[in-house]
């Protein structure tokens, strides 16, 4: 019964810092916007937020396929809709794929199809990450120019050249290195999240998603 116990008080622990992380989301970006838009007042300006974040739960999950899926509790009813970011506390989870009323399923960062535009955060040169389909722990960047200072141990995070990732989200850090024949270095990234792991993410709603667009659209299609 003692065990019983501990296991539900951690249990609900582990919910109420999901919760209380969530919050802490919601409320750093209410004030990097009040920042942004006067860098000289800290009080009560006018917010106008970006992004807005939505706790859920992971409920179905996958990491040993080359496409891999998540499933999560939450969904329309919820304001979840498709190309919505997904992370955790650890840093980038995937993309969501689909959603019905009170479900999305996501892809996974651990998805052959999945690419994301990430950068080395010591010198801000980004390349495209993605998954190399051979452990739940390795994702590879590319396009990072051979004359560019890389080294082991960088971080790599989000590169906010994005309609769906906040900048300076976490991905990995660099483990090795090589230049290829293109002149560009293959980057082996190990991810810092643990998708064996995984249980409590943040969706992300770009409140500007359908502003931003509208304006690119126009760029796309010439």
């Amino acid at each position: 019964m003692g065990n019983l116990k501990n296991y539900l008080y951690l249990r609900k622990l582990n919910q109420d810092l999901a919760n209380e992380n969530n919050l802490l989301l919601n409320q750093l970006d209410h004030y990097k916007q009040i920042q942004a838009n006067n860098p000289f007042m800290l009080g009560d300006s006018i917010p106008g937020r970006k992004y807005a974040y939505i706790p859920g739960k992971v409920i179905n999950n996958s990491v040993n396929k080359q496409y891999n899926f998540i499933t999560l509790n939450k969904g329309r009813n919820h304001g979840v809709n498709p190309e919505m970011a997904v992370i955790s506390t650890n840093g980038v989870v995937g993309v969501v794929f689909a959603v019905t009323g009170n479900f999305s399923t996501v892809i996974s960062l651990l998805n052959r199809d999945f690419r994301i535009s990430a950068k080395i955060k010591r010198n801000d040169y980004y390349g495209s990450l993605s998954w190399k389909g051979t452990d739940h722990y390795t994702a590879v960047l590319s396009e990072i120019p051979y004359h560019v200072d890389v080294q082991i141990g960088d971080t790599i995070v989000t590169s906010g050249y994005s309609t769906i990732f906040p900048e300076d989200i976490l991905i990995g850090v660099i483990t090795s290195f090589d230049i290829e024949e293109s002149n560009f270095y293959k980057i082996e990234v190990k991810l810092s999240v643990d998708f064996k792991r995984l249980v409590n993410v943040n969706i992300i709603r770009n409140l500007l998603y359908d502003e931003q667009t509208s304006l690119e659209e126009p760029e796309i299609n010439d």
